[in-house]
């Protein structure tokens, strides 16, 4: 448990070197624009874990980092039977649409979870589509090793 808190205290630290630097590259190109070119790279999302582990809840936060990759923390509670299984993980997607030419607002990112799953290291591969249904909300549901279905926030 030790290690793995260390790990996740040493990504965030790098996540937010990695978010300084652009802050300062964005400030020495353009200041007037630096709370623009900021906004919508963070995202909380909240969902339904629907199957795989059991049904659970999932809360992941991540960051989109140069607009070719974003990288997260996120957490799971799963409810199987008389037991809770949490599950702590790295989360990392790339945003495939932005590839594709896709502007129709649907967002579509192979990704990879990897971390602690019930007190086991594992990867889980999946597939996520999301599609917003405003400026900084909408709806997301990953599908792989399983399942998760939400809502999402940017900003």
């Amino acid at each position: 448990m030790r290690l793995l808190t260390l790990y996740l205290f040493l990504v965030f630290i790098s996540t937010e070197v990695l978010s300084q630097s652009e802050n300062f590259e964005s400030e020495k190109n353009n200041p007037d624009n630096e709370e623009e070119v900021e906004k919508g790279k963070n995202k909380i999302s909240l969902g339904w874990a629907y199957y795989g582990r059991g049904n659970g809840v999932s809360a992941i936060y991540d960051r989109e980092f140069f607009e070719f990759f974003s990288q997260g923390i996120g957490i799971e509670e799963y409810f199987i039977e008389d037991e809770v299984e949490t599950s702590f993980f790295l989360v990392t997607e790339i945003p495939i649409q932005k590839y594709l030419n896709i502007n129709s607002g649907l967002e579509i990112y192979p990704g990879l979870e990897y971390g602690s799953f019930g007190g086991e290291f594992e990867a889980h591969p999946f597939l996520g589509f999301s599609y917003p249904f405003g400026d900084s909300v909408g709806l997301y549901t990953e599908i792989g090793s399983r399942g998760v279905f939400g809502l999402y926030y940017k900003f």
